[in-house]
C-alpha cells in the first residue's frame, strides 16, 4: 500500500510517499480503508521529531481518518463496509490503518469527509475543553486561528456561555472569531502591555474559565484575569515558550490550572462524543472550519499550509 513516512526528521520536503507494507490489526483493533486522513500541527511535530516519545524512525504521521471498515465491531457499533472515522495511535497517512475499536465511530451518510475529520482531534478537543463550564461563564481564549478555538466558541455559546473573548493576532482572524460567536477581540499592539489590554477589554470583570494554546507570556496575562476560584486549562504551547506559573498567586486566588491530552479519558467516551458533535453538525448549531484538502503525495504542501497559517481551519489529504 501507499504511505507517506518520514524517513528522517525535518522539513516539509522529508514526507515521501512510498510503498509500505499493510498493517495487521490486533486484538481491540479495526483495519480501514482510508478515504481521508487529517492534518493536525502535532503531524508537523512528529515530522521534526518534536513530539513528546515519538522519535524513532521511520514514522508514519497521522492521528485521524475517515474511510470504510474492513470488519465489524464486535460490540455492533458498526459493520463491516460501513464508513467511519478513527482517531489512531499513530500512522493515519496511508491506504490502510489499524484503529483502535473503541476509537471507531460511524459517520451519518450527510456528513462529508471533511468536516467528519474535523469532529476528531478539533470537536473532540474543544469538547473536552468546556466540561467544566457552566452556562453564564465567562471565557477567555488564545489561538484565534484554531479550528479548535472556532468550534470551542460555537459549543460554548450553544451550552449558555455569557461572554467569550479571544486574543487574536490578525483583524483577519478576529473578523473570523466575530462571525463564530465571540464576543470580544483581543488584538494585541506592541504599545500597550497584554494583561492592561485584556483587562480593558474585559472592562474590569473577572472571567472564570482561561483556555490556551499558547503558552509563555500570553497565558501569563490570562490567568491574571480569572477571578478568584477560576480555572485555566492548557492544551498547547504553539508560542513555543512554556509559561512560568505563578504558585503563590494560585494559592492566594485558590485557582486551578490543569492541561487537557485527548488520549486521556473524559466525563465521557470519544465515540460518544464524536457522536454528539455529528448531531449537533446536523442540526445546524456547529459549522468546522475547512481547510484546503491535498492528494496524499503532496502531504508536504498540506504540512506547509499548516506551519504558514495559510490553512486556516481543518486540512485534509484526500487518500
Amino acid at each position: 500500500m501507499l504511505a507517506v513516512r518520514v524517513n528522517e526528521f525535518g522539513d516539509p520536503p522529508v514526507l515521501t510517499c512510498e510503498e509500505v507494507p499493510e498493517p495487521v490489526a490486533g486484538p481491540g483493533q479495526t483495519l480501514i480503508e482510508v478515504d481521508s486522513a487529517g492534518v493536525n500541527f502535532g503531524d508537523i511535530l512528529v515530522r521534526r521529531g518534536e513530539y513528546f516519545g515519538r522519535t524513532a524512525l521511520p514514522v508514519i504521521p497521522g492521528w485521524e481518518v475517515v474511510g470504510k471498515a474492513a470488519t465489524a465491531d464486535p460490540d455492533g457499533t458498526f459493520q463491516a463496509g460501513d464508513r467511519v472515522v478513527a482517531l489512531l495511535d499513530g500512522e493515519g497517512y496511508a491506504q490502510m490503518v489499524a484503529a483502535p475499536t473503541g476509537d471507531v465511530v460511524s459517520v451519518p451518510d450527510d456528513v462529508p469527509d471533511q468536516i467528519a475529520l474535523a469532529m476528531v482531534i478539533q470537536g473532540a478537543t474543544a469538547w473536552r475543553l468546556l466540561e467544566g463550564m457552566e452556562p453564564g461563564d465567562r471565557i477567555l481564549v488564545s489561538g484565534a486561528g484554531s479550528g479548535v478555538t472556532h468550534l470551542m466558541l460555537q459549543l460554548a455559546r450553544y451550552r449558555g456561555a455569557a461572554e467569550s473573548v479571544v486574543i487574536a493576532s490578525s483583524e483577519e482572524k478576529a473578523d473570523q472569531v466575530l462571525g463564530l460567536g465571540a464576543d470580544k477581540v483581543v488584538r494585541p499592539d506592541s504599545d500597550t502591555p497584554l494583561p492592561d489590554q485584556i483587562s480593558a477589554c474585559l472592562d474590569g470583570w473577572k472571567v472564570d474559565l482561561v483556555i490556551d494554546m499558547v503558552g509563555g507570556e500570553t497565558l501569563q496575562a490570562m490567568l491574571r484575569q480569572l477571578r478568584p476560584g477560576g480555572r485555566a486549562v492548557i492544551y498547547g504551547v504553539a508560542g513555543g515558550v512554556p509559561a512560568k506559573v505563578n504558585t503563590g498567586a494560585l494559592l492566594k486566588n485558590g485557582l486551578t490550572v490543569s492541561g487537557l491530552w485527548l488520549g486521556h479519558p473524559g466525563t465521557i467516551a470519544l465515540r460518544e462524543v464524536v457522536a454528539e458533535l455529528f448531531e449537533l453538525n446536523r442540526a445546524g448549531h456547529l459549522d468546522p472550519t475547512l481547510g484546503p484538502v491535498f492528494p496524499l503525495d503532496r502531504a508536504s504542501e498540506a504540512h506547509q499550509a499548516v506551519e504558514q497559517r495559510t490553512g486556516v481551519g481543518k486540512v485534509t489529504l484526500r487518500v
